[in-house]
């Protein structure tokens, strides 16, 4: 059923995984009978592996050319549904009338970022198996005191867990992209938020706008040094230094400030 002989688009960051092992395992990191959303199925090679296992799968394409072939397969297969149209679009609406367990996914490289802050911020029941340039998922895997931990390794842990499930090397990929990629596993780890998740992606916007100055200086003219020492934090902290509980609390204080400045 995948689509035969496909040409990548640079424009959209298409690299296509190929390595049968890889593609096996991340299937299998989701379990029988789920119903999943993949993001960008591409020609399909991950596509068929979930097909397999999903109870029902929706894909999101953007490619007006695998669109139309997984609209043509759908035609044929109830248990597949497509959404042509760009997921920083599409996810919304897609999320409500689906309603997935389990979202899937090699993200185009140009939308990692951006497509991760949305992904993070759904509390979904099942998880997430996707797959990224190596030097973003280490930024997203990273815990505090990591040089590369930053806004998206704190948002991620609002939901989820976060473990590294594999890396590939260029070859893996048809066109072999410049950079080794990683996928990423994030399931829920069931404990209740203690701020939102839009109050939180407004912190660590403002926390890690200058990676060098200190968590206090930061947030100067909104949250003062005793009230850090309030939340148990060391005013004189860098923000890589901070854990998802920290940053949490920050959430808190700085919402409540940043909502009473602007009365």
């Amino acid at each position: 059923m995948q689509a035969s002989n496909p040409t990548a688009k640079k424009a959209l960051g298409q690299h296509f995984l190929k390595d049968r092992q890889a593609i096996r395992r991340i299937a299998e990191a989701i379990p029988k009978g789920a119903n999943i959303i993949e993001i960008g199925p591409g020609p399909g090679a991950i596509t068929e592996a979930l097909l397999a296992r999903a109870g029902k799968l929706t894909v999101i394409e953007m490619d007006d050319r695998f669109a139309a072939h997984w609209r043509e397969a759908g035609e044929k297969n109830p248990q597949l549904s497509v959404i042509h149209g760009d997921v920083m679009l599409e996810l919304e609406a897609a999320l409500a009338a689906v309603r997935p367990e389990w979202i899937a996914g090699n993200l185009p490289y140009n939308l990692s970022g951006p497509l991760t802050a949305k992904l993070a911020g759904l509390d979904l029941s099942g998880g997430m198996v996707l797959m990224y340039q190596r030097e973003v998922a280490e930024r997203i895997a990273a815990g505090p005191g990591s040089k590369v931990y930053g806004g998206l390794s704190v948002l991620v842990r609002h939901f989820y867990n976060v473990k590294r499930l594999l890396v590939l090397p260029p070859g893996a990929f048809a066109p072999p992209p410049k950079v080794h990629s990683a996928v990423i596993l994030l399931t829920p780890h069931g404990r209740t938020p203690a701020c939102s998740y839009a109050g939180l992606q407004q912190t660590v916007r403002k926390g890690f706008a200058h990676r060098r100055k200190t968590i206090t200086n930061n947030f100067r003219g909104l949250l003062s040094a005793e009230q850090f020492q309030d939340m148990d934090i060391d005013p004189g902290t860098r923000p890589e230094q901070l854990d998802y509980d920290a940053w949490a609390r920050i959430a808190g204080a700085y919402v409540h400030a940043a909502d009473s400045e602007g009365r």
